[in-house]
């Protein structure tokens, strides 16, 4: 029993067993073991290492391995199931080699990031890899830290997402040593925050937005400030291009979660800096650099700056060139001064500020350039030392002052102060002082200005914070000094907190599961924390000494000695040899620490005369940056520190609390703090900054010195895990139980280690059965309520147990199987021979056969061919006596022909030619005829034009023309003087008018006065007066019916009035065509002047009555409706005696006609000019179209006259008969314009037809018709045509703008695909529609231009309305669509990944939802929430919907492609970042999804969507092929022709070679990542799920008519009348 344990732990060491072996090179090697042998008390193992192809032998003895409880074993290596495993805590032996390991293999797969528990190692890949673009993020974006790979992203989310739902505060601390990638982090974390609340939503809620996409000016600013910390305290090393030399924690302040999603936004941040370097800006090691910040101004500040501020190269200076390095590879000095200059510009430091920064920053080189000589034992400056000169000149200081006190110290006692000179090497130190001073100074204003930009929006203490904590790791050189000694004693204090984190975390879930525990031991640190921090610490005695004036490096260590150096300090330990070192026992390691230059670096600060100097300066921002802003002073020191490190950082606090007094005697000054004092305070308050927060961990892991991409030095490697406290958090772990598992989880995967009978539904009840059975000790396990947990090496073990039942049962099968192989193969043999018997008794038979038939028909051959021989010779005779026969009368028959063709050829030649001399004869006796006649008439001709040309000469022409002239001045004189005789008729009339107009007034106001009374009296009773009532009533209507014909005379007169001006404007162009005539005979001048004087007169004397006849219309005739109603009145008398109608035709009241140019037409009758003229007037008097928007409101009569007017350009033809109108057209159309312009039409309209329209649901059984779908826009288009028919342009651009912004408002809710799908439809319907209308209306409006005779192409109004509407269409289509497409998307984002991914359709290939042993120790892994048939009917729903409302069929296809396009990009990225998927069998499964929606798209017509699924389903392919040789990944390469090498490379990376699975060999991984390499450029990672094509609004079809139906159900008066008008 003694032995029971060591025996228990070597029952795992069996035959090919694998155990880990330490190494010097590679860390640890791996080895199987080949012996075990047990003798007595003895234990011998012998292992065979395959590397170093040599044997490793374990001896030792039970009772040795059962005091130390088996730990000298060899670590056990896992099994290969957890090989590659993204979480180390899951590995079941958790120690040294197995976290070394398993962190190789994936880096070897280029996975840089690996869990620990809550820690995430990061490995600087040394290149540039796709992993952290905005797809990434949104891939991050709202998932669970276990649900997608290990990605900085992933911790920056539980972050942000636990400060937004538990309200806390959070912190994030990435650490690690110098080069491992510590900043490039922080920044992706920053970068991170600043843009993930832009990854859930569309719209911000931000007063400012920047022009950088969609993140705000305060997020730019929080990620401005890293180029600027990074240039002013980064710095190339020899591990790192771009090392922090300093410590750095940011606050980045949130605001208060608000909305639906509960989002928050970046409102502010804070920074607080730790341990800037300051030794580095005077000295450099060998390759490496000063500060960034230099060798930027040195190369990109412009030529004139860099000549005012005394700049040249970088070697020229004393502080830059000491490490012999300049440049960094890859790196533009120039470009990276740019990005400073712009970042200080985002956080709000004015351009000259600027320069006068890099003033400083110049001033400080040339300091570390004055050239210091000695003269004997006392230190000199030349007075003319360039360096000198142009450092006083840059920072405005007097030269003489400085130079003395760089040269001299003063020392101040009671009675006197005493100025001795310094030698060379002190004033070095004080030159190098000054310059580290100033420039400290500089960075805090910096940090100063920094907080001070980026504490926006009224930053309070409610707020919550996530805090970045960029610090240094762990440090151990070969010469470590006072920064190796704060930064290591930080990192204790560090790593404390980090145990106790870790600590409480494993305590809190083991009481969450109430299972039986002690408390786990853990190494505390607080003992060497204690040597360095506490009473008469190490820090203690360090700032004793330095306040000391003799103080020395030498006694300080002496009493290191005397106060540590004791047997009884384990932490302690002096050198064996030298008196200038001492070694502090780290958590991580050892380090000595050389003695050298403590004193000087914890005092770190200048002279009360230098900073005399530097206050006295002329340059003010120096004395800025210089001013020391005391703080209330405290009772303690320490709290001092504190509260002026929270403003500004802590490197000025030195000089801070130098200049606040002591009160005591004299005057005398406080003490001042030492750099030890304020780095001790400043990590106190950090402390407790992250206690109160919620931590995160980051650890860094530089995995080559060399800095190469993706090479691996074990050791490094070790040695940092070691330093960052992973191993220690790993045993931890393994002190409790370190391996745990949901019931469900557990029993899913070892049901098979119990017999089937004890199977339970139970999960629970299970897992009790299969422990207790398997692991007989109990201290191995714990039940919980949801979980059961393992100590270490249990689940290995159990992973062993089920190997081998799997094994047992593949045997069992293969057993069984073979028997049916080798049964099957024996009746296939036995029913073989059997079929061969057969076939050879066959063959005998059958050849027997073939003889007997062979030689019957030899016989039967012979005889035909005899036969067939005497029958050739006998045909052949016969042949050639035939052809003889033939050739002979053949030669007869030849020579008969040619006989025959001869003479015919003969015959016809003498015809021929006798011919063509008859022909040619005659030709030649016509041409001469003809030249004879020819000739005869030229000469008549000649004689002919002799005469007409003297005829023409002579002065009778010339009357003729001139007499013609004149008859036509007098036809023009008779027609003035009619039309003047006429004027005055007209004007007599118009007095008689006016006075039966006088009279009727009368009557009508004695008539009306009688209606009033007869009122009265019909109120008593009287049916006499009631009688009468309805007889003025009767005369009342008449005189209505009277006014409506008066006002359609009005425009007959109007159009009469037309006729005559056009006829004048002919009249003109006529005399102008005769002037022209007469201005061409050049003897007839007088009389030509006399006629055109005459024609001007009769113009002006038109002219003249024209005039006078408008004046006296303006005056006489108004448009009111009593004038209206007397003129029809009196049209009784006026037709008594003109007559004006006969047989329905307007006639002359007389028979005369005008003679002259106006022919036969007739004169229009007296009352029929009165009304031309009156509309005339009216016409002329009109306002502008629709004036009565925004002037005074007109009658609606007066309205419709006008708008009828408006149209009266076109010219009418007199001479036609003017029919007669309806009584009821004017009424029609004032009752028509009344209704299109009531503001209830519009009410209806949108109320009706938009808001609360009933729209028709999408069904398959009673489709809608097209009529029923589409009568919104049919009736909005009718209204719109009525309107514009009633030249209401205005009203209807008012209108169809309203009815467009109630569209908009109904769409954009997204309440129900139908409601969208229904107004897409009818939107593209009623674009359609305008477009119709639009080219009818440029139709028209062109026919009216030609027959006015204009040209041009000129838009009309109501054109340009029209244009308008159809444009803001335009948009409301564009914006329905694209919105409605993101609705759809949003709802189907959350179906793509359950039921394309997920989803396991195929019931033969069903996995576990988790790809690994189990998907997250105690996650349950949950059902699929949507399946395939779930997303194909959500499309086919979609698509009915759009087929009912007939929607057109490009935007059918773009929406439907566009979904399928989302599914396809979405599930390839989710499945390039789910490691749990990439099985084979899932890749079986995905097949089987995209091939349903494939078979779906092409059963709805767009296969061509089907090329957006190309890219999953290669990928799926890939999960799906070998992967075991080079051959198999050309293979997939071809296959997978879609995939770009670095998508290949991932998914290959994540595959997880499932139970019988060959696991990929790292050589393969490397052939797929050197492809990768060669490709780097242009590969991507991730699809573009944002990069959707732009929507291809379909042309708009011409309507030919417009639907006027309304639906019966429907109550529409007002729509309704405008459709019955219509």
């Amino acid at each position: 029993m003694a032995t029971a344990t060591a025996s228990k732990a070597l029952e795992v060491y069996t035959k090919g067993t694998e155990a880990w072996f330490p190494d010097e090179t590679e860390g640890w090697l791996m080895g199987k073991l080949t012996t075990k042998t047990i003798d007595g008390d003895k234990v011998k193992l012998v292992f065979h290492i395959d590397s170093l192809r040599k044997d490793v032998t374990f001896e030792s003895t039970l009772t040795k391995l059962e005091a130390n409880k088996a730990a000298d074993l060899p670590p056990l290596q896992n099994p290969p199931a957890l090989d590659g495993i993204d979480d180390l805590a899951m590995l079941s032996y958790l120690h040294e080699p197995a976290v070394l390991h398993n962190i190789r293999l994936r880096y070897a797969q280029e996975n840089i990031y690996t869990y620990s528990g809550i820690v995430l190692i990061a490995m600087n890949p040394f290149q540039r890899l796709a992993l952290y673009g905005t797809d990434i993020m949104r891939e991050y974006s709202g998932k669970r830290r276990d649900e997608l790979e290990p990605h900085l992203f992933a911790v920056a989310e539980e972050a942000y997402r636990s400060m937004i739902q538990e309200g806390k505060n959070q912190s994030i601390i990435v650490s690690g040593e110098s080069g491992a990638g510590k900043t490039q982090s922080a920044r992706y974390i920053m970068r991170y925050f600043a843009t993930v609340d832009n990854l859930t939503k569309n719209t911000r809620n931000t007063e400012t937005t920047s022009s950088s996409g969609n993140i705000s000016e305060i997020e730019q600013a929080v990620l401005a400030t890293n180029p600027i910390m990074e240039s002013f305290g980064n710095s190339k090393t020899t591990r790192n291009d771009n090392s922090s030399r300093f410590g750095k924690y940011m606050e980045i302040f949130f605001s208060k979660p608000s909305g639906p999603s509960n989002s928050v936004r970046i409102t502010g941040a804070a920074i607080r800096t730790y341990l800037l370097e300051r030794s580095r800006l005077i000295f450099q090691p060998p390759t490496e650099r000063n500060y960034h910040i230099f060798y930027q101004l040195c190369a990109g500040a412009p030529a004139a700056e860099k000549k005012e501020l005394g700049l040249t190269s970088w070697e020229s200076f004393f502080y830059l060139n000491q490490g012999g390095t300049g440049t960094v590879p890859g790196v533009d000095d120039a470009a990276e001064f740019i990005d400073t200059t712009k970042g200080l510009s985002d956080i709000g430091v004015a351009l000259a500020t600027q320069w006068s920064i890099f003033k400083i920053c110049a001033a400080l080189l040339h300091i570390g350039n004055i050239k210091i000589t000695a003269r004997r034992d006392e230190a000199d400056i030349a007075d003319d030392d360039e360096a000198l000169v142009l450092a006083c000149t840059l920072l405005g200081i007097d030269k003489r002052e400085f130079k003395k006190w760089i040269v001299k110290k003063q020392i101040i006692t009671r009675s006197e102060k005493i100025v001795t000179a310094l030698n060379q090497y002190a004033a070095t130190v004080g030159r190098d002082s000054v310059a580290k001073f100033i420039y400290s100074m500089l960075f805090d204003w910096l940090v100063k200005v920094i907080n001070q930009n980026l504490a926006r929006e009224g930053m309070s203490t409610t707020q919550k914070f996530i805090g970045v904590l960029d610090i240094y790791g762990f440090e151990h050189f070969k010469k470590n000094s006072f920064e190796q000694f704060c930064i290591n004693y930080a990192n204790e204090k560090l790593q404390q907190e980090f145990n106790a984190h870790v600590f409480k975390l494993e305590q809190e879930e083991y009481v969450a599961e109430k299972i039986n525990w002690s408390f786990i031991d853990f190494n505390d640190n607080q003992p060497c924390i204690d040597l360095i921090e506490g009473k008469l610490g190490i820090l203690d005695l360090l700032d004793e000494e330095s306040r000391l004036p003799s103080g020395a490096d030498g006694t300080l260590i002496t009493k290191l000695y005397q106060r540590f150096g004791v047997p009884t300090q384990k932490f302690f330990e002096k050198p064996r040899f030298g008196q200038s070192a001492f070694t502090i026992k780290h958590y991580a390691n050892d380090v000595t620490y050389d003695i050298e230059g403590f004193i000087e670096k914890n005092k770190d600060t200048v002279s009360d005369e230098q900073m005399a100097v530097l206050n006295a300066s002329e340059f003010e921002f120096l004395k800025e940056v210089i001013k020391i802003e005391p703080e209330p002073v405290k009772a303690e020191v320490t709290p001092v520190g504190i509260q002026i490190e929270s403003q500004v950082g802590f490197s000025a606090n030195i000089d801070a609390l130098d200049m606040q007094p002591r009160p005591g005697r004299g005057g005398a000054v406080a003490k001042k703090p030492t750099l030890g004092t304020i780095f001790k305070a400043s990590l106190v308050k950090l402390m407790e900054t992250i206690r109160q927060t919620e931590v995160h961990y980051i650890r860094c892991i530089k995995p080559n010195s060399a800095k190469v991409a993706f090479e691996f030095e074990p050791q490094m490697v070790l040695q940092q895990l070691r330093a960052c406290g992973v191993l220690e958090t790993i045993r931890i772990s393994c002190a409790g139980y370190p391996s745990r598992s949901t019931y469900a989880d557990f029993a899913d995967r070892y049901y098979l280690l119990v017999p089937s009978k004890e199977w339970k539904p139970d999960a629970r009840v299970l897992t009790q059965s299969i422990v207790g059975k398997v692991i007989s000790d109990e201290d191995k396990y714990q039940m919980g309520l949801t979980k059961v947990f393992f100590r270490a090496g249990q689940l290995a073990f159990l992973e062993k147990l089920r190997t081998e039942r799997q094994r047992e049962c593949v045997i069992l099968i293969q057993k069984n199987i073979r028997r049916a192989v080798y049964q099957k193969r024996y009746n296939r043999m036995r029913d073989a021979s059997i079929r061969i018997q057969t076939a050879a008794r066959t063959y005998q038979a059958q050849k027997l056969y073939r003889h007997k038939r062979e030689t019957r028909a030899a016989i039967k051959i012979q005889r035909n061919v005899r036969m067939w021989l005497s029958r050739k010779r006998y045909e052949k005779i016969r042949n050639a006596v035939v052809r003889i026969q033939s050739h002979i009368r053949m030669l007869k028959a030849q020579a008969l022909a040619k006989e025959i063709r001869e003479r015919n050829a003969a015959t016809r030649i003498q015809k021929i030619w006798r011919g063509y001399v008859v022909r040619k004869w005659y030709k030649q006796t016509s041409r001469r005829m003809v030249l004879i006649q020819t000739c005869v008439r030229r000469r008549k001709a000649a004689k002919a034009y002799k005469l007409l040309k003297a005829e023409a000469r002579s002065v009778g022409k010339l009357k003729e023309t001139n007499f013609k002239l004149e008859s036509k001045v007098v036809e023009l004189s008779q027609a003035l003087k009619d039309s003047k005789e006429e004027s005055a008729k007209l004007g007599e009339k118009v007095t008689s008018l006016e006075a039966q107009v006088a009279q009727w007034k009368e009557k009508f106001s004695k008539v009306d006065s009688a209606s009033k009374a007869a009122t009265a009296d019909a109120s008593h009773g009287s049916a006499e007066l009631k009688k009468e009532l309805h007889d003025l009533q009767a005369v009342k209507d008449s005189l209505t019916k009277e006014n409506e014909k008066s006002l359609a005379m009005l425009k007959k007169r109007d159009d009469a009035v037309a006729r005559l001006e056009a006829e004048l404007a002919a009249a003109r162009e006529e005399a102008a065509k005769l002037k022209e005539e007469v201005q061409k005979a050049p003897k007839v001048v007088q009389q030509t002047v006399e006629d055109t004087a005459t024609v001007n007169a009769l113009k002006k004397e038109v002219s003249n009555l024209r005039e006078q006849l408008s004046r006296a219309l303006a005056g006489k005739y108004r448009s009111d409706r009593v004038a209206d109603a007397a003129i029809a009145e009196s049209r009784t008398s006026i037709s008594s005696d003109y007559h004006p109608y006969q047989n329905g035709i307007i006639t002359s009241p007389s028979s005369g006609y005008l003679n002259g140019y106006m022919g036969e037409r007739p004169i229009p009758s007296m009352s029929t000019q009165i009304e031309m003229d009156m509309a005339a007037h009216a016409a002329k008097n009109k306002p502008r179209r629709h004036s009565y928007v925004e002037g005074a409101p007109a009658s609606p009569v007066d309205r419709a006259v006008s708008h009828r007017k408006s149209r009266a350009n076109i010219a009418i033809d007199t001479r036609a008969p003017i029919p007669i109108h309806d009584e009821g057209q004017v009424l029609e159309t004032e009752r028509s314009v009344r209704v299109l312009e009531d503001k209830a039409l519009e009410d209806e309209i949108i109320d009706a037809l938009v808001t609360n329209l009933r729209i028709p649901l999408p069904s398959t059984q009673t489709v809608a018709t097209r009529k029923e779908i589409f009568f919104p826009a049919h009736l909005i288009g009718t209204t719109m045509n009525q309107l514009i028919n009633h030249d209401l342009s205005g009203r209807m651009q008012s209108l169809m703008s309203n009815v467009m912004k109630a569209i908009q408002n109904l769409t954009m809710k997204f309440e129900d695909d139908y409601v969208s799908a229904f107004w897409l439809s009818n939107c593209y319907e009623l674009l359609c529609v305008v477009k119709s209308t639009q080219e009818k209306e440029a139709r028209e409006a062109g026919r009216r231009r030609i027959q006015g005779g204009r040209r041009g192409s000129d838009t009309s109004e109501t054109e340009r309305a029209l244009e308008k509407v159809r444009t803001d269409l335009d948009y409301l289509l564009i914006e329905i669509y694209h919105g409605w497409i993101k609705e759809l998307k949003k709802r189907l984002a959350n179906m793509i990944v359950p039921a394309v991914i997920e989803n396991q359709s195929l019931p033969g290939y069903i996995c576990k939802q988790s790809g690994g042993l189990w998907g997250k120790w105690g996650k349950s892994s949950a059902s699929s929430q949507f399946t395939i048939e779930q997303l194909l009917n959500f499309l086919s729903k979609l698509s009915k919907t759009m087929r009912c409302y007939y929607m057109e069929d490009s935007m059918t296809r773009q929406i439907l492609t566009e979904l399928l396009r989302v599914i396809g990009v979405s599930a390839f990225n989710h499945l390039l970042m789910r490691k749990n998927f990439c099985t084979w069998k899932r890749g079986v499964q995905i097949q089987y999804n995209v091939s349903r929606l494939e078979e779906w798209c092409t059963s709805h017509g767009i296969a061509e969507a089907t090329l957006h699924l190309q890219q999953l389903l290669q990928a799926a392919k890939l999960l799906t092929l070998n992967k075991t040789s080079p051959q198999d990944i050309e293979t997939i390469f071809d296959v997978c022709f879609l995939l770009n090498p670095t998508q290949i490379k991932k998914l290959l990376s994540l595959y997880y070679a499932a139970d019988f699975d060959s696991p990929l060999s790292p050589e393969l991984l490397k052939i797929v990542a050197s492809r990768a390499v060669l490709n780097e450029k242009s590969d991507v990672l991730l699809l573009d799920l944002e990069q959707a094509p732009d929507f291809a609004k379909p042309n708009p079809h011409t309507v030919d008519q417009i639907e006027r139906f309304v639906p019966a159900w429907m109550n529409l008066p007002h729509i309704s009348a405008v459709v019955a008008a219509s």
